[in-house]
């Protein structure tokens, strides 16, 4: 496996073009951006607007090359990448990040947002500065944006129809290989199966997992209606997503340029984020009519479940003491 994982690091090495170093061909700087997000998803036409965005307000002097649906690798292949400077950009799971700096894993704690858009007003805000200047220093991975949100996180099922936590006892649920996903899917009682995003149709279709967790668009792009009968409508988290840079590969800018690829992933975030919103009243319809039926569960009882699960001193010790309470002060 580590062989193969190595072949991989080398291949994608020689597609990038070296290390800190972005591709230039004809005069033209190319930045390679990646992701697991599947083609269809908002976020892909979220990036395309980065891309023309930087292109158009450079004069095509610079571009930002997308490589959606894990072609260069798993979220945390490519940020190892992006940290070495083998890859230049990452747009995905701020929670993906957590890896590199823990406090990140905070901001997927269940229940914890109010809103989407409490999200993006808290990491825009102070605590996401605080959190950018934090990576920059310590993996010199430089934070363009942290407000751009995936979507609200819902339950599915094989067979079973959900309503409480009790019904979700001895169900292996896919999540991502994140520690408070795992967390969260054992509070509620299931038990938690990290699965790479790529893999996630055939775990469900031969029964290698029960079921899953994810927001309504995703479901339906990656076609997870046709191996799951039961959609709940937990919402037990909401996600957002990061676009990141390698600071090396940053610095190697012009002043100019990187203001314009700061601002304009600030803008092609809000661009998604209504995306996001527009579509997934339509995503569900469409589920619905290709045969999966939608629960709405008592919520309460899964917010009880796992009111404990970011308060553990363990996570404490790893996020520093009160960090999550000024998260959550946040929302008040």
């Amino acid at each position: 496996m580590r062989i193969g994982r190595l072949c991989r690091s080398a291949a994608v090495l020689a597609l990038i073009g070296g290390l800190f170093s972005p591709v230039t061909a004809n005069a033209k700087t190319i930045l390679k951006l990646a992701n697991v997000q599947a083609p269809g998803m908002p976020v892909q036409t979220g990036l395309k607007r980065l891309s023309d965005l930087v292109r158009e307000r450079t004069h095509g002097e610079v571009e930002i090359e997308i490589f959606p649906a894990a072609q260069l690798g798993s979220e945390q292949e490519i940020l190892e990448g992006v940290s070495l400077g083998s890859i230049h950009m990452y747009e995905g799971s701020a929670a993906a990040l957590g890896r590199f700096l823990p406090r990140l894993d905070a901001l997927s704690c269940p229940f914890l947002w109010n809103s989407p858009e409490s999200v993006v007003e808290t990491v825009r805000g102070e605590v996401g500065d605080d959190l950018a200047k934090e990576l920059l220093n310590s993996r010199r991975m430089h934070i363009l944006d942290m407000g751009w949100i995936f979507g609200v996180r819902h339950l599915t099922t094989r067979n079973t129809a959900v309503h409480t936590p009790a019904d979700v006892e001895g169900l292996k649920i896919r999540v991502q290989p994140d520690a408070i996903y795992l967390a969260t899917v054992k509070g509620i009682g299931g038990s938690p199966t990290p699965i790479a995003a790529s893999e996630v149709y055939t775990a469900l279709q031969t029964g290698v997992v029960d079921g899953q967790e994810n927001p309504i668009s995703n479901i339906w792009q990656r076609h997870l209606h046709e191996v799951q009968k039961f959609l709940i409508r937990t919402g037990h988290i909401t996600q957002n997503q990061v676009v990141v840079i390698s600071e090396d590969v940053f610095q190697t800018l012009s002043p100019k340029v990187q203001k314009i690829i700061s601002e304009a992933a600030i803008e092609a975030g809000d661009y998604q984020n209504k995306l996001v919103e527009d579509v997934e009243a339509k995503d569900l319809e469409s589920l619905k009519q290709n045969g999966m039926t939608v629960i709405d569960p008592d919520v309460a009882s899964f917010r009880e479940a796992t009111k404990d699960v970011c308060r553990s001193s363990e996570l404490e010790a790893k996020w520093g003491k009160g960090f999550f309470d000024k998260l959550s002060a946040t929302q008040r």
